[in-house]
């Protein structure tokens, strides 16, 4: 009688331990799918950037150097980078865009132009879609981190070294800036 009671509970930590695998794979397949979202919506937010500058070259306001690192953010964004160096180019990114957007609210011939009001609302756009998406990151990493430092999950952890993702601090959105 003991020998199946044995067994029983052999058999039951044997489920119990590939159903918390299975859950630690499924939450970190989720994260990384949130990480790949992220990135291409920052690159598709970097091609934006170019034309941007381009269009901020009319600006008397901006100086020539702000220019000139304006243009060569896309390069400075698609290099890989520790998350903490890129979390500072985005940062980067936006507050470029932000001080772009604020010197044309001095040239009220730009906003009536149809080109650089699409341009403004791809990059809002785009900008939205990066905000949601460093969201749904963080969700995901939250999610896996505490599943890591719940107690007996844990040592599953340790076991098949997971460690915990590091979170994607952000700003608030350049549209609440500009609108």
């Amino acid at each position: 009688m003991i020998i199946w009671f044995l067994f029983g509970a052999m058999c039951m930590l044997v489920i119990l331990f590939l159903a918390a695998y299975w859950k630690f794979m499924q939450l970190n397949r989720a994260t990384k799918f949130a990480w790949q979202q992220l990135e291409n919506n920052l690159k598709n937010r970097a091609e934006l950037i170019p034309t941007l500058a381009l269009c901020a070259a009319a600006f008397n306001e901006l100086d020539r150097n702000f220019l000139e690192q304006l243009y060569h953010m896309k390069e400075i964004c698609r290099q890989p980078a520790p998350l903490k160096e890129r979390v500072l180019h985005e940062e980067q990114v936006t507050q470029a865009f932000k001080k772009v957007f604020t010197a044309a609210q001095n040239h009220p011939e730009l906003t009536m132009n149809d080109s650089f009001s699409r341009l403004r609302d791809n990059v809002i756009k785009a900008e939205g879609k990066v905000q949601r998406s460093k969201r749904k990151y963080n969700s995901a990493a939250r999610d896996f981190n505490t599943i890591t430092t719940v107690i007996p999950l844990n040592l599953i952890a340790v076991l098949f070294e997971l460690s915990p993702y590091e979170y994607f601090d952000f700003g608030p959105s350049i549209s609440k800036s500009i609108e």
